[in-house]
């Protein structure tokens, strides 16, 4: 049987210039994410910015900063609802480690739910709730403001990543950003 999160949708940020990969994460690594996130996800909504390249994606508003504050807040303002959101750069992404957060957020009574990963705060595999919409849009006119920063400022959850490499094993939270990061994933699990 699959189990869907069915009053929360999954959202993709699509929109990153891959800027220290040196090639499009999209293409290396979108498949991968969406195979991870379909089995959990009624639907699953891809997020570019304005002037990207994904046909089929919602679109951010043009903006001058490069920061995924803007892909987060698109998500909200599409979902008008609670939401989950994911980076493009999470290609060890477990359909069970993503079940299992999105069952966490659905109980929970937190605005942000945030597991930890090699130490950060994984700010874009989270749960986001509507009720951090306005106070996300008025970050954005300050330009790149860390998300990070909600977490001492909102109700947030944050699961521990001892709890976490117990119960799913590998590294399903590696966040593959450089070249270095791919040929340590590759050397892990193939390409």
């Amino acid at each position: 049987m699959v189990a869907y999160a069915m009053h929360m949708n999954g959202y993709i940020l699509v929109g990153g210039q891959s800027r220290r990969m040196g090639r499009s994460k999209v293409e290396l690594f979108l498949d991968r994410v969406v195979a991870a996130a379909r089995p959990v996800f009624e639907e699953i909504v891809l997020v570019d910015r304005n002037g990207g390249r994904i046909s089929n994606a919602i679109v951010e508003p043009p903006h001058e900063g490069n920061a995924p504050i803007y892909g987060v807040a698109t998500a909200l303002r599409h979902a008008n609802a609670r939401c989950f959101i994911l980076g493009v750069d999470y290609p060890l992404l477990t359909t069970d480690l993503l079940r299992d957060l999105v069952a966490r957020f659905e109980r929970s009574t937190c605005e942000l739910l945030v597991p930890m990963w090699d130490g950060l705060p994984q700010m874009l595999c989270a749960g986001y709730d509507i009720a951090l919409l306005a106070d996300l849009e008025s970050r954005i006119v300050d330009g790149r403001i860390p998300l990070k920063r909600l977490l001492d400022e909102r109700a947030a959850e944050i699961i521990a990543e001892d709890e976490l490499r117990a119960r799913f094993p590998g590294e399903p939270l590696m966040n593959v950003n450089t070249p270095e990061d791919l040929q340590k994933a590759e050397a892990r699990y193939g390409g």
